[in-house]
């Protein structure tokens, strides 16, 4: 069974490997990302088009536009940085989540396990402003769990924390409210309350308050209406994501052990059963020798956001009560109050952050060759391409397409002005593109250099 020294510092070098290699292989630029860098580069400033999730945009593409404003023209490097700002951003919020739980074993198995159920299942959609968010509020959750008294540092961390969720993400519409009453009932808690941590922490709860009503109004009067809808639809077909398909069951499968038969955490049965879930996981990457689409997809991953947010929810929650005064006499926190129980469960979400690890390595590799079909296609062919006459119209690299982004991905990787460009498939001609191949941006001096 690992320690939590190890688990901790295995934790976080694995999550920031991860963050530099996804970012050296330009993953932000899947979907909306390469739209995003397309329109940094041509106005060389912030896009930041929604207000809603501003705060998460421009915090983001803070390393690009710094490379923009020093001068910087290679696509390339301005692709990789943005990326390194759409990963970093949620990775250091889980580093810092990590470190406060660090002392305690339960809490930061808690941690690691919204990383490898959460972040690790649904991040190859990157440019999703949620990533960021649940991040926030799982080092808000740790945070209120460990604060045994009001503090100037932690009020003043809380309150900045707050107050960037006010614009990050819809789902603070039930969010905001739990932070809000969890900093509320601590400082009803507190055996005393000095006045400047007492003001940051009302503070703090009403910036949450504040981030419920933003959400509130980008869901009654959404940017697109339409999009508004699909995410209600694929909200419900979260199952779809074999990888988080496959983590959680290995959570509900000890969650449910847990409630039924608490004792039993401090033996080996109930993650034996969890196991069989977490070695699929591990497996199923050798499910992309078959030609069906069961199987780790990158687009799937977008459709299991909106369940991520309720189960971080329930995360805070339970990392709160299970460190309340006076405890909880729950016997499911008895239990893992023994060391051997701890030892246990931290091991299990230590696993099941390794068991994703195959699926995600096996997509970013596959997504490179994406890329690099993109740009030897586009590179060695001018004018307009169908896409249906290149190697992204076939397995595995159809996989990645969108066809609204499809051309612009293609600009973005072009190495002088001569360069083809790809076409969306004829099924989805006249349907809407941010730049269609026949009205191609004006990149300017910005060109991919390899």
């Amino acid at each position: 069974m690992i320690s939590r020294t190890t688990a901790y510092r295995a934790t976080v070098a694995l999550i920031w490997a991860l963050a530099l290699w996804h970012s050296w292989t330009s993953r932000g630029l899947f979907v909306d990302g390469a739209n995003f860098l397309v329109h940094v580069v041509r106005q060389e400033d912030f896009f930041d088009f929604y207000d809603p999730r501003r705060y998460a945009m421009v915090a983001g593409q803070i390393p690009i536009m710094i490379a923009v404003t020093l001068g910087s023209t290679d696509l390339q490097l301005l692709a990789r940085l943005l990326s390194l700002g759409l990963f970093g951003l949620p990775t250091l919020f889980y580093t810092l989540a990590l470190h406060r739980a660090k002392d305690d074993p339960i809490l930061l198995a808690i941690v690691i396990a919204a990383i490898g159920l959460v972040f690790m299942t649904t991040s190859f959609f990157i440019v999703g402003e949620y990533n960021t968010l649940y991040a926030l509020v799982t080092l808000m959750g740790v945070r209120l769990a460990t604060a045994e008294r009001l503090t100037i540092p932690d009020g003043l961390a809380l309150a900045l924390l707050a107050l960037l969720s006010i614009r990050i993400y819809e789902t603070m519409i039930y969010l905001g409210p739990l932070l809000c009453l969890i900093m509320l009932w601590r400082v009803w808690r507190a055996p005393s309350r000095p006045v400047i941590a007492t003001v940051l922490y009302l503070l703090a709860a009403a910036f949450a308050i504040r981030g419920m009503t933003v959400a509130i109004y980008s869901v009654t009067h959404p940017h697109q209406p339409s999009h508004l809808e699909e995410v209600w639809l694929w909200a419900i077909n979260f199952w779809q994501n074999l990888q988080f398909d496959l983590a959680l069951g290995a959570t509900v499968v000890v969650v449910a052990w847990a409630l039924v038969k608490p004792a039993d955490l401090a033996r080996n049965r109930p993650y034996a059963y969890a196991g069989v879930f977490l070695a699929l996981l591990a497996l199923s990457p050798l499910l992309a020798l078959t030609d069906g689409l069961v199987r780790p997809l990158a687009k799937s991953q977008y459709v299991a956001r909106t369940v991520s947010g309720l189960i971080i929810a329930t995360m805070v929650v339970v990392c709160v009560a299970y460190r309340a005064t006076p405890a909880l006499r729950l016997p499911v926190f008895e239990v893992l109050r023994r060391p051997d129980a701890a030892r246990r469960f931290l091991s299990f979400s230590f696993v099941m952050l390794l068991a994703g690890l195959p699926a995600d390595l096996h997509l970013t590799q596959t997504w490179v060759g994406y890329l690099d079909a993109i740009r030897t296609t586009v590179q060695s062919r001018s004018g307009i391409i169908p896409v249906e006459d290149t190697p992204l119209a076939r397995p595995p690299y159809s996989l990645f397409v969108e066809d609204w982004v499809l051309t612009t991905q293609s600009v973005v990787l072009r190495v002088k002005p001569s360069d083809g460009v790809l076409a969306p498939s004829r099924a989805y001609m006249n349907q809407w593109v941010p730049f269609p191949p026949e009205e191609l941006p004006n990149m300017g001096r910005f060109r991919w250099r390899d």
